[in-house]
């Protein structure tokens, strides 16, 4: 009789025991399981982080902020100097930014910036700077932005590279280019850059204003027409240049000076 007790009370504890592991497993376990698999769906997934630029700033901040690839970009920038050269950099800046610079505004701060950060490698009177409006984004007073632009442009007495256009001068009364090597090489490179590309040349021509004003649009025509004919037996098509004149109506300097009236006698080149 014993025995047969102590075997009830065995088989008991066994049932018992199964069903509170049952019990256990799907609720304890169960909702353990649930709350770990819950927190690894919300964790947001890893992103890569967002590689900017060699030069970049922060909305109101005129410093410029690099990172590893600016060595490059600063050696990219020395391989291309030469004689008659300048650096010309621009600086970006939105209308909505604060500047408590001495500068007019916060692109010419940033230009000036880069300037000196230049200037171990190119001279500062062979740098100049201006600015640059760029249209509102939300994005740049939360992330780093972009947008300097560094350009080399050719500088000398005869050729001057200003924006987009570039200025071939002329002596007075004349339709002859002035012979030189610096207005020779600059319109072989001209060619070069246009061989595999299908861009235009606009070339128009300018006077000062000694003559009368009908004699004046005819000589800024011929000028252009001089130059027109170089590039074609350079190797361009007569089709892809566009010649006109704007004769005395379009100075850009003084007529009252005699160094006024020789930057007035050109001819503007223009890649389109």
């Amino acid at each position: 009789m014993k025995k047969f007790l102590a075997f009830v009370l065995i088989l008991l504890f066994i049932i018992l025991a199964w069903f509170g592991w049952e019990w256990y497993k799907n609720t304890m376990l169960c909702c353990d399981n649930t709350v770990q698999t819950e927190t690894k769906e919300n964790v947001p997934p890893l992103t890569k982080p967002v590689k900017y630029g060699p030069l970049v700033y922060n909305w109101n901040s005129h410093k410029p902020v690099t990172n590893d690839l600016w060595f490059n970009k600063k050696k990219e920038i020395q391989s291309a100097d030469g004689e008659g050269k300048i650096l010309r950099i621009l600086g970006p800046y939105y209308k909505d930014e604060t500047n408590t610079t001495s500068f007019e505004n916060l692109g010419l701060a940033r230009a000036d910036a880069v300037r000196l950060m230049l200037s171990d490698s190119v001279a500062m009177n062979r740098m100049e700077i201006d600015s640059k409006l760029i249209l509102d984004s939300e994005d740049a007073k939360t992330a780093s932005f972009g947008g300097t632009i560094l350009e080399w442009k050719v500088r000398n007495e005869n050729i001057q590279e200003v924006d987009n256009k570039t200025l071939i001068y002329f002596p007075y009364n004349s339709t002859k280019k002035l012979e030189n090597e610096n207005i020779n090489d600059y319109l072989k490179n001209i060619v070069e850059q246009l061989k595999n590309n299908e861009k235009t040349i606009s070339v128009t021509g300018h006077t000062d204003n000694k003559g009368n004003p009908g004699y004046n649009m005819k000589l800024g025509l011929d000028r252009a027409k001089t130059i027109r004919n170089i590039l074609i037996k350079l190797g361009i098509a007569v089709e892809r240049i566009s010649v006109g004149t704007e004769g005395e109506n379009n100075p850009i300097a003084s007529n009252d000076t005699e160094e006024g009236m020789e930057k007035n006698r050109r001819v503007e080149l223009e890649i389109n």
